[in-house]
């Protein structure tokens, strides 16, 4: 996703469409924090991962439970 700034104002049109009244710049994108930003890939493996990690501590607490 790229961002962009207006070195001017914004400003809304006569339909309801948002015009810069000066120049437009592309502003880097950087994440969260000054990360990088995730693909597709990486998150579904972040929230796999996340998901594997929640499932073993359930497992042991119910285990640790039973015994």
């Amino acid at each position: 996703m790229e961002l962009i700034a207006c070195d001017g104002q914004w400003q809304q049109g006569p339909g309801g469409e948002v015009i810069c009244a000066g120049t437009l710049q592309n502003v880097p994108g950087g994440g969260p924090f000054g990360l990088p930003p995730m693909t597709y890939a990486e998150a579904n493996m972040l929230l796999g991962s996340i998901g594997i990690l929640w499932a073993a501590v359930f497992c042991v607490r119910q285990a640790r439970r039973l015994f």
